[in-house]
Protein backbone atom coordinates (compact mmCIF):
# COMPACT_ATOMS: atom_id res chain seq x y z
CA UNK A 1 0.00 0.00 0.00
CA UNK A 2 1.31 3.35 -1.03
CA UNK A 3 1.70 6.50 1.10
CA UNK A 4 -1.35 8.14 -0.36
CA UNK A 5 -3.51 5.16 0.22
CA UNK A 6 -2.25 4.64 3.71
CA UNK A 7 -3.03 8.33 4.53
CA UNK A 8 -6.12 8.58 2.37
CA UNK A 9 -8.43 9.74 5.12
CA UNK A 10 -6.12 12.47 6.30
CA UNK A 11 -5.31 13.66 2.81
CA UNK A 12 -8.98 13.48 1.82
CA UNK A 13 -9.90 15.71 4.75
CA UNK A 14 -7.27 18.22 3.69
CA UNK A 15 -8.57 18.07 0.12
CA UNK A 16 -12.18 18.59 1.26
CA UNK A 17 -11.13 21.45 3.50
CA UNK A 18 -9.35 23.29 0.68
CA UNK A 19 -12.26 22.49 -1.66
CA UNK A 20 -14.63 23.95 0.91
CA UNK A 21 -12.43 27.02 1.41
CA UNK A 22 -12.47 27.60 -2.33
CA UNK A 23 -16.28 27.39 -2.39
CA UNK A 24 -16.61 29.67 0.64
CA UNK A 25 -14.24 32.20 -0.95
CA UNK A 26 -16.36 32.31 -4.12
CA UNK A 27 -19.49 32.63 -2.01
CA UNK A 28 -17.94 35.56 -0.13
CA UNK A 29 -16.93 37.17 -3.41
CA UNK A 30 -20.48 36.83 -4.68
CA UNK A 31 -21.82 38.32 -1.47
CA UNK A 32 -19.36 41.22 -1.71
CA UNK A 33 -20.43 41.81 -5.29
CA UNK A 34 -24.09 41.70 -4.25
CA UNK A 35 -23.48 44.26 -1.51
CA UNK A 36 -21.57 46.56 -3.81
CA UNK A 37 -24.19 46.30 -6.56
CA UNK A 38 -27.13 46.64 -4.15
CA UNK A 39 -29.63 49.51 -4.54
CA UNK A 40 -28.55 50.88 -1.17
CA UNK A 41 -26.78 54.24 -1.27
CA UNK A 42 -23.82 54.07 1.09
CA UNK A 43 -21.95 56.76 2.79
CA UNK A 44 -18.49 57.10 1.38
CA UNK A 45 -17.05 55.43 4.51
CA UNK A 46 -19.44 52.50 4.25
CA UNK A 47 -18.70 52.04 0.60
CA UNK A 48 -14.95 52.23 1.27
CA UNK A 49 -15.28 49.32 3.67
CA UNK A 50 -17.21 47.31 1.09
CA UNK A 51 -14.68 48.26 -1.58
CA UNK A 52 -11.67 47.28 0.55
CA UNK A 53 -13.31 43.96 1.48
CA UNK A 54 -14.01 43.23 -2.17
CA UNK A 55 -10.47 44.09 -3.20
CA UNK A 56 -9.07 41.88 -0.41
CA UNK A 57 -11.14 38.93 -1.58
CA UNK A 58 -10.09 39.44 -5.14
CA UNK A 59 -6.28 39.65 -4.60
CA UNK A 60 -5.71 36.12 -5.94
CA UNK A 61 -8.59 35.99 -8.35
CA UNK A 62 -7.18 33.22 -10.62
CA UNK A 63 -6.50 30.74 -7.76
CA UNK A 64 -4.37 28.75 -10.21
CA UNK A 65 -2.27 26.96 -7.58
CA UNK A 66 -5.33 26.03 -5.59
CA UNK A 67 -7.08 24.63 -8.62
CA UNK A 68 -3.89 22.78 -9.70
CA UNK A 69 -3.37 21.32 -6.24
CA UNK A 70 -6.96 20.18 -5.99
CA UNK A 71 -6.79 18.51 -9.40
CA UNK A 72 -3.48 16.70 -8.63
CA UNK A 73 -4.51 15.53 -5.16
CA UNK A 74 -7.91 14.37 -6.43
CA UNK A 75 -6.26 12.38 -9.21
CA UNK A 76 -3.90 10.69 -6.75
CA UNK A 77 -6.61 9.96 -4.22
CA UNK A 78 -9.01 8.57 -6.79
CA UNK A 79 -6.45 6.39 -8.54
CA UNK A 80 -7.46 3.23 -6.64
CA UNK A 81 -11.02 4.24 -5.87
CA UNK A 82 -14.17 2.90 -7.32
CA UNK A 83 -15.22 4.29 -10.62
CA UNK A 84 -18.46 5.78 -9.21
CA UNK A 85 -16.63 7.57 -6.45
CA UNK A 86 -13.96 8.80 -8.84
CA UNK A 87 -16.66 10.13 -11.16
CA UNK A 88 -18.56 11.87 -8.36
CA UNK A 89 -15.51 13.60 -6.96
CA UNK A 90 -14.39 14.64 -10.41
CA UNK A 91 -17.79 16.17 -11.15
CA UNK A 92 -17.70 18.11 -7.88
CA UNK A 93 -14.27 19.53 -8.70
CA UNK A 94 -15.31 20.32 -12.24
CA UNK A 95 -18.38 22.14 -10.96
CA UNK A 96 -16.24 24.14 -8.57
CA UNK A 97 -13.79 25.08 -11.32
CA UNK A 98 -16.59 25.94 -13.76
CA UNK A 99 -18.23 28.16 -11.15
CA UNK A 100 -14.89 29.87 -10.52
CA UNK A 101 -14.37 30.46 -14.20
CA UNK A 102 -17.87 31.96 -14.44
CA UNK A 103 -17.15 34.17 -11.44
CA UNK A 104 -14.00 35.72 -12.89
CA UNK A 105 -15.77 37.92 -15.56
CA UNK A 106 -18.29 39.08 -12.98
CA UNK A 107 -15.53 40.00 -10.57
CA UNK A 108 -13.62 41.77 -13.32
CA UNK A 109 -16.69 43.78 -14.25
CA UNK A 110 -17.43 44.50 -10.60
CA UNK A 111 -13.88 45.77 -10.13
CA UNK A 112 -14.55 48.31 -12.86
CA UNK A 113 -17.91 49.24 -11.29
CA UNK A 114 -16.30 49.59 -7.88
CA UNK A 115 -13.86 52.12 -9.26
CA UNK A 116 -16.73 54.00 -10.92
CA UNK A 117 -18.88 53.88 -7.81
CA UNK A 118 -16.01 55.02 -5.64
CA UNK A 119 -15.44 57.93 -7.99
CA UNK A 120 -19.15 58.83 -7.64
CA UNK A 121 -18.95 58.58 -3.84
CA UNK A 122 -15.82 60.67 -3.85
CA UNK A 123 -17.70 63.19 -6.03
CA UNK A 124 -20.46 63.22 -3.43
CA UNK A 125 -17.92 63.88 -0.68
CA UNK A 126 -16.54 66.70 -2.79
CA UNK A 127 -20.03 68.17 -3.21
CA UNK A 128 -20.93 67.95 0.46
CA UNK A 129 -19.35 71.19 1.70
CA UNK A 130 -20.82 73.16 -1.18
CA UNK A 131 -24.24 71.65 -0.70
CA UNK A 132 -23.99 72.54 2.98
CA UNK A 133 -22.95 76.03 1.91
CA UNK A 134 -25.96 76.32 -0.40
CA UNK A 135 -28.23 74.97 2.33
CA UNK A 136 -26.94 77.62 4.65
CA UNK A 137 -27.59 80.38 2.12
CA UNK A 138 -31.01 78.89 1.38
CA UNK A 139 -31.84 78.80 5.08
CA UNK A 140 -30.82 82.40 5.57
CA UNK A 141 -32.79 83.40 2.46
CA UNK A 142 -35.99 81.62 3.43
CA UNK A 143 -36.18 81.88 7.18
CA UNK A 144 -38.87 84.08 8.64
CA UNK A 145 -37.94 87.69 9.25
CA UNK A 146 -39.86 90.41 11.07
CA UNK A 147 -38.17 93.81 10.76
CA UNK A 148 -40.01 96.45 12.74
CA UNK A 149 -38.30 99.47 11.25
CA UNK A 150 -36.37 100.53 8.18
CA UNK A 151 -33.05 100.22 10.07
CA UNK A 152 -33.74 96.49 10.61
CA UNK A 153 -34.41 96.14 6.93
CA UNK A 154 -31.10 97.83 6.08
CA UNK A 155 -29.26 95.31 8.24
CA UNK A 156 -31.00 92.39 6.56
CA UNK A 157 -30.25 93.84 3.13
CA UNK A 158 -26.56 94.09 4.02
CA UNK A 159 -26.50 90.45 5.13
CA UNK A 160 -28.32 89.27 2.05
CA UNK A 161 -25.99 91.15 -0.27
CA UNK A 162 -23.10 89.46 1.53
CA UNK A 163 -24.69 86.05 0.92
CA UNK A 164 -25.11 86.83 -2.77
CA UNK A 165 -21.47 87.91 -2.94
CA UNK A 166 -20.46 84.58 -1.37
CA UNK A 167 -22.54 82.74 -3.93
CA UNK A 168 -20.89 84.67 -6.71
CA UNK A 169 -17.45 83.89 -5.29
CA UNK A 170 -18.12 80.12 -5.39
CA UNK A 171 -20.00 80.21 -8.69
CA UNK A 172 -16.98 79.05 -10.74
CA UNK A 173 -16.16 76.13 -8.42
CA UNK A 174 -19.77 74.98 -8.34
CA UNK A 175 -20.04 75.20 -12.13
CA UNK A 176 -16.90 73.04 -12.42
CA UNK A 177 -18.38 70.48 -10.02
CA UNK A 178 -21.60 70.41 -12.04
CA UNK A 179 -19.61 69.87 -15.25
CA UNK A 180 -17.55 67.14 -13.54
CA UNK A 181 -20.70 65.36 -12.42
CA UNK A 182 -22.21 65.56 -15.88
CA UNK A 183 -18.98 64.10 -17.31
CA UNK A 184 -19.20 61.14 -14.94
CA UNK A 185 -22.85 60.71 -15.86
CA UNK A 186 -21.80 60.01 -19.42
CA UNK A 187 -20.78 56.51 -18.27
CA UNK A 188 -23.75 54.20 -18.95
CA UNK A 189 -23.00 52.14 -15.83
CA UNK A 190 -23.24 55.11 -13.50
CA UNK A 191 -25.17 54.54 -10.27
CA UNK A 192 -28.59 56.08 -9.99
CA UNK A 193 -27.65 58.21 -6.99
CA UNK A 194 -25.15 60.16 -9.11
CA UNK A 195 -27.93 61.83 -11.03
CA UNK A 196 -29.44 62.96 -7.71
CA UNK A 197 -26.07 64.44 -6.67
CA UNK A 198 -25.72 66.37 -9.91
CA UNK A 199 -29.30 67.51 -9.87
CA UNK A 200 -29.07 68.56 -6.27
CA UNK A 201 -26.00 70.72 -6.80
CA UNK A 202 -27.23 72.13 -10.11
CA UNK A 203 -30.80 72.82 -9.07
CA UNK A 204 -29.68 73.72 -5.57
CA UNK A 205 -27.36 76.36 -6.96
CA UNK A 206 -30.03 77.89 -9.18
CA UNK A 207 -32.74 77.62 -6.53
CA UNK A 208 -30.48 79.07 -3.84
CA UNK A 209 -29.39 81.90 -6.13
CA UNK A 210 -33.04 82.66 -7.01
CA UNK A 211 -34.20 82.46 -3.41
CA UNK A 212 -31.34 84.66 -2.27
CA UNK A 213 -32.09 87.17 -5.01
CA UNK A 214 -35.82 87.01 -4.21
CA UNK A 215 -35.09 87.65 -0.56
CA UNK A 216 -32.90 90.63 -1.46
CA UNK A 217 -35.61 91.93 -3.78
CA UNK A 218 -38.20 91.47 -1.03
CA UNK A 219 -36.00 93.31 1.44
CA UNK A 220 -35.39 96.16 -1.01
CA UNK A 221 -39.12 96.36 -1.76
CA UNK A 222 -39.81 96.27 1.95
CA UNK A 223 -37.39 99.12 2.48
CA UNK A 224 -39.04 101.05 -0.37
CA UNK A 225 -42.42 100.30 1.24
CA UNK A 226 -41.25 101.64 4.62
CA UNK A 227 -39.79 104.75 3.02
CA UNK A 228 -42.77 105.16 0.68
CA UNK A 229 -45.20 104.68 3.57
CA UNK A 230 -43.58 107.53 5.50
CA UNK A 231 -43.27 109.83 2.49
CA UNK A 232 -46.80 109.10 1.21
CA UNK A 233 -48.30 109.77 4.63
CA UNK A 234 -46.55 113.11 4.75
CA UNK A 235 -47.60 113.99 1.19
CA UNK A 236 -51.23 112.94 1.64
CA UNK A 237 -51.46 115.09 4.77
CA UNK A 238 -50.35 118.07 2.65
CA UNK A 239 -52.96 117.13 0.03
CA UNK A 240 -55.69 117.13 2.68
CA UNK A 241 -54.67 120.64 3.74
CA UNK A 242 -54.61 121.83 0.13
CA UNK A 243 -58.08 120.33 -0.51
CA UNK A 244 -59.44 122.18 2.52
CA UNK A 245 -58.07 125.45 1.13
CA UNK A 246 -59.53 124.76 -2.32
CA UNK A 247 -62.96 124.06 -0.81
CA UNK A 248 -62.94 127.52 0.76
CA UNK A 249 -62.22 129.08 -2.66
CA UNK A 250 -65.38 127.62 -4.26
CA UNK A 251 -67.94 130.45 -4.66
CA UNK A 252 -70.85 131.26 -6.96
CA UNK A 253 -70.23 133.70 -9.79
CA UNK A 254 -73.15 135.32 -11.59
CA UNK A 255 -71.38 136.29 -14.79
CA UNK A 256 -72.10 133.22 -16.89
CA UNK A 257 -68.80 133.01 -18.75
CA UNK A 258 -66.81 133.72 -15.59
CA UNK A 259 -68.86 131.08 -13.76
CA UNK A 260 -68.21 128.47 -16.46
CA UNK A 261 -64.49 129.30 -16.57
CA UNK A 262 -64.27 129.07 -12.79
CA UNK A 263 -66.18 125.77 -12.80
CA UNK A 264 -63.72 124.28 -15.30
CA UNK A 265 -60.84 125.46 -13.12
CA UNK A 266 -62.39 123.97 -9.95
CA UNK A 267 -63.16 120.69 -11.72
CA UNK A 268 -59.58 120.40 -12.95
CA UNK A 269 -58.19 121.16 -9.50
CA UNK A 270 -60.57 118.65 -7.88
CA UNK A 271 -59.67 115.93 -10.39
CA UNK A 272 -55.95 116.48 -9.90
CA UNK A 273 -56.24 116.57 -6.09
CA UNK A 274 -58.67 113.67 -5.92
CA UNK A 275 -56.55 111.51 -8.23
CA UNK A 276 -53.46 112.33 -6.19
CA UNK A 277 -55.16 111.61 -2.84
CA UNK A 278 -56.65 108.34 -4.06
CA UNK A 279 -53.36 107.36 -5.68
CA UNK A 280 -51.43 108.08 -2.49
CA UNK A 281 -53.92 106.21 -0.31
CA UNK A 282 -53.90 103.28 -2.70
CA UNK A 283 -50.11 103.22 -2.51
CA UNK A 284 -50.19 103.43 1.30
CA UNK A 285 -52.79 100.71 1.78
CA UNK A 286 -52.43 98.37 -1.19
CA UNK A 287 -48.73 98.74 -1.98
CA UNK A 288 -46.70 100.02 0.97
CA UNK A 289 -48.68 98.31 3.74
CA UNK A 290 -49.31 95.16 1.71
CA UNK A 291 -45.58 94.78 1.12
CA UNK A 292 -44.77 95.59 4.74
CA UNK A 293 -47.25 92.94 5.91
CA UNK A 294 -45.08 90.21 4.38
CA UNK A 295 -42.44 90.71 7.07
CA UNK A 296 -43.83 93.13 9.64
CA UNK A 297 -44.46 91.68 13.16
CA UNK A 298 -48.07 91.48 14.35
CA UNK A 299 -47.74 94.16 17.03
CA UNK A 300 -46.25 96.63 14.56
CA UNK A 301 -48.85 95.63 11.97
CA UNK A 302 -51.68 96.64 14.34
CA UNK A 303 -50.08 100.04 14.89
CA UNK A 304 -49.73 100.67 11.16
CA UNK A 305 -53.33 99.55 10.58
CA UNK A 306 -54.52 102.19 13.05
CA UNK A 307 -52.44 104.82 11.28
CA UNK A 308 -53.95 103.86 7.91
CA UNK A 309 -57.45 103.90 9.43
CA UNK A 310 -56.83 107.47 10.61
CA UNK A 311 -55.72 108.47 7.09
CA UNK A 312 -58.77 106.76 5.61
CA UNK A 313 -61.08 108.79 7.83
CA UNK A 314 -59.55 111.97 6.44
CA UNK A 315 -60.51 110.94 2.91
CA UNK A 316 -63.88 112.55 3.61
CA UNK A 317 -62.30 115.87 2.60
CA UNK A 318 -62.24 114.57 -0.98
CA UNK A 319 -65.93 113.75 -0.66
CA UNK A 320 -66.72 117.25 0.60
CA UNK A 321 -64.60 118.72 -2.17
CA UNK A 322 -66.57 116.68 -4.73
CA UNK A 323 -69.91 117.74 -3.25
CA UNK A 324 -68.88 121.38 -3.47
CA UNK A 325 -67.76 121.04 -7.08
CA UNK A 326 -70.91 119.08 -8.00
CA UNK A 327 -73.12 121.78 -6.45
CA UNK A 328 -71.16 124.43 -8.31
CA UNK A 329 -71.71 122.48 -11.50
CA UNK A 330 -75.45 122.26 -10.77
CA UNK A 331 -75.50 126.03 -10.19
CA UNK A 332 -73.65 126.72 -13.47
CA UNK A 333 -75.97 124.37 -15.35
CA UNK A 334 -79.02 126.10 -13.88
CA UNK A 335 -77.52 129.53 -14.64
CA UNK A 336 -76.76 128.45 -18.24
CA UNK A 337 -80.30 127.12 -18.67
CA UNK A 338 -81.70 130.32 -17.15
CA UNK A 339 -79.61 132.45 -19.51
CA UNK A 340 -80.49 130.29 -22.53
CA UNK A 341 -84.19 130.51 -21.66
CA UNK A 342 -84.09 134.31 -21.45
CA UNK A 343 -82.17 134.58 -24.71
CA UNK A 344 -84.57 132.20 -26.42
CA UNK A 345 -87.64 134.18 -25.33
CA UNK A 346 -85.88 137.45 -26.19
CA UNK A 347 -85.29 136.21 -29.73
CA UNK A 348 -88.81 134.79 -29.95
CA UNK A 349 -90.54 137.99 -28.86
CA UNK A 350 -89.27 139.81 -31.93
CA UNK A 351 -90.80 137.16 -34.16
CA UNK A 352 -94.02 137.20 -32.13
CA UNK A 353 -94.24 140.98 -32.51
CA UNK A 354 -93.70 140.66 -36.25
CA UNK A 355 -96.41 138.03 -36.40
CA UNK A 356 -98.91 140.31 -34.65
CA UNK A 357 -98.02 143.20 -36.99
CA UNK A 358 -98.38 140.94 -40.00
CA UNK A 359 -101.82 139.82 -38.82
CA UNK A 360 -102.89 143.45 -38.42
CA UNK A 361 -101.39 144.60 -41.71
CA UNK A 362 -102.66 141.65 -43.70
CA UNK A 363 -106.06 141.43 -42.07
CA UNK A 364 -107.82 142.79 -45.15
CA UNK A 365 -106.40 139.87 -47.14
CA UNK A 366 -107.64 137.21 -44.70
CA UNK A 367 -111.01 136.00 -43.68
CA UNK A 368 -111.82 136.65 -40.02
CA UNK A 369 -111.54 132.96 -39.19
CA UNK A 370 -107.92 132.97 -40.35
CA UNK A 371 -107.20 136.17 -38.45
CA UNK A 372 -108.71 134.72 -35.30
CA UNK A 373 -106.86 131.41 -35.76
CA UNK A 374 -103.51 133.16 -36.17
CA UNK A 375 -104.06 135.45 -33.19
CA UNK A 376 -105.19 132.52 -31.04
CA UNK A 377 -102.10 130.53 -32.05
CA UNK A 378 -100.01 133.54 -31.17
CA UNK A 379 -101.81 133.82 -27.83
CA UNK A 380 -101.04 130.17 -27.08
CA UNK A 381 -97.35 130.75 -27.87
CA UNK A 382 -97.32 133.83 -25.66
CA UNK A 383 -99.06 131.94 -22.83
CA UNK A 384 -96.45 129.16 -23.08
CA UNK A 385 -93.65 131.71 -22.92
CA UNK A 386 -95.31 133.46 -19.99
CA UNK A 387 -95.42 130.12 -18.17
CA UNK A 388 -91.69 129.75 -18.82
CA UNK A 389 -91.12 133.28 -17.55
CA UNK A 390 -93.03 132.40 -14.37
CA UNK A 391 -90.72 129.40 -13.94
CA UNK A 392 -87.76 131.64 -14.64
CA UNK A 393 -88.98 134.04 -11.96
CA UNK A 394 -89.06 131.16 -9.46
CA UNK A 395 -85.64 130.02 -10.65
CA UNK A 396 -84.29 133.53 -10.24
CA UNK A 397 -85.38 133.59 -6.61
CA UNK A 398 -83.60 130.32 -5.93
CA UNK A 399 -80.59 130.96 -8.13
CA UNK A 400 -79.76 134.61 -7.58
CA UNK A 401 -79.21 136.52 -4.33
CA UNK A 402 -82.10 138.60 -3.02
CA UNK A 403 -82.20 141.79 -1.00
CA UNK A 404 -80.73 145.24 -1.41
CA UNK A 405 -77.05 144.49 -2.00
CA UNK A 406 -77.09 142.30 -5.08
CA UNK A 407 -73.94 141.83 -7.19
CA UNK A 408 -74.16 143.65 -10.51
CA UNK A 409 -73.82 140.43 -12.54
CA UNK A 410 -76.83 138.98 -10.71
CA UNK A 411 -78.73 142.28 -11.06
CA UNK A 412 -78.16 142.19 -14.82
CA UNK A 413 -80.00 138.86 -14.96
CA UNK A 414 -82.83 140.26 -12.84
CA UNK A 415 -83.15 143.36 -15.07
CA UNK A 416 -83.17 141.24 -18.22
CA UNK A 417 -85.87 138.96 -16.78
CA UNK A 418 -88.01 141.99 -15.84
CA UNK A 419 -87.52 143.60 -19.25
CA UNK A 420 -88.49 140.50 -21.17
CA UNK A 421 -91.41 139.73 -18.84
CA UNK A 422 -92.78 143.29 -19.24
CA UNK A 423 -92.45 143.14 -23.03
CA UNK A 424 -94.13 139.74 -23.33
CA UNK A 425 -96.91 140.79 -20.93
CA UNK A 426 -97.65 143.88 -23.04
CA UNK A 427 -97.52 141.79 -26.18
CA UNK A 428 -99.98 139.38 -24.60
CA UNK A 429 -102.44 142.24 -23.89
CA UNK A 430 -102.12 143.59 -27.44
CA UNK A 431 -102.69 140.18 -28.92
CA UNK A 432 -105.69 139.59 -26.66
CA UNK A 433 -107.21 142.91 -27.76
CA UNK A 434 -106.70 142.08 -31.42
CA UNK A 435 -108.12 138.60 -30.96
CA UNK A 436 -111.23 140.01 -29.26
CA UNK A 437 -111.77 142.39 -32.18
CA UNK A 438 -111.32 139.62 -34.68
CA UNK A 439 -113.69 137.44 -32.70
CA UNK A 440 -116.46 140.06 -33.23
CA UNK A 441 -115.52 140.12 -36.90
CA UNK A 442 -116.26 136.43 -37.11
CA UNK A 443 -119.87 137.07 -36.04
CA UNK A 444 -120.31 139.93 -38.54
CA UNK A 445 -118.54 137.89 -41.20
CA UNK A 446 -120.96 135.05 -40.62
CA UNK A 447 -123.94 137.46 -41.03
CA UNK A 448 -122.38 138.91 -44.16
CA UNK A 449 -121.68 135.51 -45.72
CA UNK A 450 -125.19 134.29 -44.88
CA UNK A 451 -126.68 137.27 -46.68
CA UNK A 452 -124.39 136.90 -49.67
CA UNK A 453 -125.15 133.20 -49.91
CA UNK A 454 -128.86 134.00 -49.89
CA UNK A 455 -128.62 136.93 -52.32
CA UNK A 456 -126.26 135.51 -54.95
CA UNK A 457 -128.44 132.58 -56.19
CA UNK A 458 -131.44 134.90 -56.54
CA UNK A 459 -129.36 137.42 -58.43
CA UNK A 460 -128.02 134.74 -60.80
CA UNK A 461 -131.55 133.44 -61.50
CA UNK A 462 -132.90 136.98 -61.90
CA UNK A 463 -130.13 137.86 -64.35
CA UNK A 464 -131.14 134.88 -66.48
CA UNK A 465 -134.81 135.90 -66.34
CA UNK A 466 -133.95 139.50 -67.23
CA UNK A 467 -131.99 138.28 -70.21
CA UNK A 468 -134.84 136.05 -71.46
CA UNK A 469 -137.40 138.90 -71.39
CA UNK A 470 -141.28 138.70 -71.14
CA UNK A 471 -143.80 136.63 -73.09
CA UNK A 472 -146.24 138.58 -75.30
CA UNK A 473 -149.85 138.37 -74.02
CA UNK A 474 -152.79 137.75 -76.34
CA UNK A 475 -155.64 138.81 -74.08
CA UNK A 476 -156.38 140.87 -71.05
CA UNK A 477 -156.15 137.94 -68.65
CA UNK A 478 -152.62 137.20 -69.83
CA UNK A 479 -151.77 140.86 -69.41
CA UNK A 480 -153.06 140.75 -65.87
CA UNK A 481 -151.06 137.59 -65.20
CA UNK A 482 -147.97 139.22 -66.69
CA UNK A 483 -148.58 142.29 -64.56
CA UNK A 484 -148.71 140.10 -61.45
CA UNK A 485 -145.48 138.38 -62.49
CA UNK A 486 -143.47 141.56 -63.05
CA UNK A 487 -144.94 142.99 -59.88
CA UNK A 488 -143.75 139.94 -57.93
CA UNK A 489 -140.34 140.21 -59.58
CA UNK A 490 -140.12 143.88 -58.63
CA UNK A 491 -141.11 142.99 -55.07
CA UNK A 492 -138.40 140.31 -54.91
CA UNK A 493 -135.90 142.90 -56.09
CA UNK A 494 -136.86 145.14 -53.19
CA UNK A 495 -136.69 142.26 -50.70
CA UNK A 496 -133.33 140.94 -51.89
CA UNK A 497 -131.92 144.44 -51.94
CA UNK A 498 -132.64 144.51 -48.22
CA UNK A 499 -130.75 141.20 -47.86
CA UNK A 500 -127.75 142.65 -49.69
CA UNK A 501 -127.85 145.89 -47.70
CA UNK A 502 -128.10 143.93 -44.46
CA UNK A 503 -125.04 141.87 -45.40
CA UNK A 504 -123.26 145.09 -46.35
CA UNK A 505 -124.16 146.59 -42.99
CA UNK A 506 -122.73 143.53 -41.17
CA UNK A 507 -119.53 143.71 -43.21
CA UNK A 508 -119.06 147.38 -42.41
CA UNK A 509 -119.08 146.50 -38.70
CA UNK A 510 -115.93 144.40 -39.17
CA UNK A 511 -112.45 145.75 -38.42
CA UNK A 512 -111.54 145.56 -42.09
CA UNK A 513 -114.14 145.13 -44.85
CA UNK A 514 -112.47 146.22 -48.08
CA UNK A 515 -112.89 142.80 -49.61
CA UNK A 516 -116.55 142.66 -48.56
CA UNK A 517 -117.14 146.21 -49.84
CA UNK A 518 -115.76 145.21 -53.22
CA UNK A 519 -117.94 142.11 -53.35
CA UNK A 520 -121.05 144.05 -52.31
CA UNK A 521 -120.31 146.75 -54.88
CA UNK A 522 -120.00 144.13 -57.61
CA UNK A 523 -123.25 142.44 -56.58
CA UNK A 524 -124.97 145.81 -56.28
CA UNK A 525 -123.91 146.68 -59.82
CA UNK A 526 -125.36 143.45 -61.12
CA UNK A 527 -128.46 144.03 -59.02
CA UNK A 528 -128.95 147.55 -60.44
CA UNK A 529 -129.03 146.10 -63.94
CA UNK A 530 -131.68 143.57 -62.96
CA UNK A 531 -133.59 146.29 -61.07
CA UNK A 532 -133.51 148.52 -64.11
CA UNK A 533 -134.99 145.73 -66.23
CA UNK A 534 -137.58 145.10 -63.55
CA UNK A 535 -138.56 148.77 -63.43
CA UNK A 536 -138.85 148.83 -67.24
CA UNK A 537 -140.99 145.74 -67.16
CA UNK A 538 -143.27 147.17 -64.50
CA UNK A 539 -143.72 150.43 -66.43
CA UNK A 540 -144.42 148.75 -69.76
CA UNK A 541 -146.75 146.11 -68.39
CA UNK A 542 -148.60 148.72 -66.32
CA UNK A 543 -149.14 150.91 -69.42
CA UNK A 544 -150.12 147.87 -71.44
CA UNK A 545 -152.58 146.80 -68.79
CA UNK A 546 -154.12 150.26 -68.71
CA UNK A 547 -154.40 150.46 -72.49
CA UNK A 548 -155.71 146.93 -72.75
CA UNK A 549 -158.19 147.56 -70.01
CA UNK A 550 -159.26 150.82 -71.73
CA UNK A 551 -159.62 148.97 -74.97
CA UNK A 552 -161.64 146.26 -73.32
CA UNK A 553 -163.79 148.81 -71.48
CA UNK A 554 -164.30 150.81 -74.65
CA UNK A 555 -165.45 147.73 -76.53
CA UNK A 556 -167.76 146.82 -73.68
CA UNK A 557 -169.09 150.37 -73.50
CA UNK A 558 -169.62 150.43 -77.25
CA UNK A 559 -171.51 147.18 -77.15
CA UNK A 560 -173.62 148.38 -74.25
CA UNK A 561 -174.35 151.65 -75.96
CA UNK A 562 -175.31 149.94 -79.16
CA UNK A 563 -177.65 147.65 -77.31
CA UNK A 564 -179.37 150.52 -75.42
CA UNK A 565 -180.00 152.62 -78.53
CA UNK A 566 -182.24 149.99 -80.18
CA UNK A 567 -186.02 150.85 -80.26
CA UNK A 568 -188.65 148.70 -79.10
CA UNK A 569 -189.40 147.55 -82.55
CA UNK A 570 -185.73 146.71 -83.07
CA UNK A 571 -184.57 149.67 -84.94
CA UNK A 572 -181.37 151.36 -84.04
CA UNK A 573 -181.67 154.79 -82.51
CA UNK A 574 -177.90 155.72 -82.11
CA UNK A 575 -176.15 158.63 -83.66
CA UNK A 576 -173.83 157.87 -86.54
CA UNK A 577 -171.47 160.62 -85.55
CA UNK A 578 -171.08 159.19 -82.07
CA UNK A 579 -170.42 155.74 -83.45
CA UNK A 580 -167.78 156.97 -85.81
CA UNK A 581 -166.13 158.86 -82.98
CA UNK A 582 -166.11 155.79 -80.69
CA UNK A 583 -164.80 153.52 -83.37
CA UNK A 584 -162.00 155.93 -84.13
CA UNK A 585 -161.06 156.05 -80.46
CA UNK A 586 -161.21 152.27 -80.31
CA UNK A 587 -158.93 152.02 -83.30
CA UNK A 588 -156.38 154.31 -81.69
CA UNK A 589 -156.48 152.36 -78.44
CA UNK A 590 -155.95 149.11 -80.29
CA UNK A 591 -152.95 150.50 -82.16
CA UNK A 592 -151.49 151.74 -78.91
CA UNK A 593 -152.02 148.30 -77.33
CA UNK A 594 -150.35 146.55 -80.26
CA UNK A 595 -147.44 148.94 -80.02
CA UNK A 596 -147.06 148.22 -76.32
CA UNK A 597 -147.18 144.48 -76.87
CA UNK A 598 -144.50 144.76 -79.51
CA UNK A 599 -142.40 146.76 -77.07
CA UNK A 600 -142.33 144.05 -74.38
Amino acid sequence: MTFWQENYTFIKDVYDMRHQKMAEWMENVEKAIARIMADKVYTSAEFKRERDNFHALCKDLERAEVKKWLAQILEILMAERAKDQRKKESELLDELIRKHEELIPTVTKTQVMVDLYWKCYAYGDELKPYIEFLDGIMLSSTRDIAPSCVENVDELIERQEKSLNQLETKRGIVRDLIDKGKKIMENPDKPRFLEGHVRRIEEGWDDTKNKAQDRLTLLQETKDAWVGYAENNETIAQCFEKAEEEIKKIKKRFNLQAALDDLKKRQDIFKADNDKINGLFDSIKNKNFKCMCITIPDDKKKIVEKEIKAVEEKLEVAGRFKDKVDKLQEFCTALSNFDASLKSIDAWKENATSELEDIKNSSDKMVPEDRVARTMDLQEDIAAKMAILVENANTEKELLPQGDKVPQDAQDFKDELNRITKYVSELQEKTKTECNKYSEDVKFWAEYRTGIKEFTPWLTTSEVAATEGLAKPTNLDEVKALNDKVGAFAKSCENYLKVLMSADGAAKKMTTHAEADAEVAALKGRYDKVKAVSDTWVAKVDTLLKEWTLLDNTVTELNTWVAKDKSADGENQFSLEKMESTLGELKNIFKQKEKLVDGL
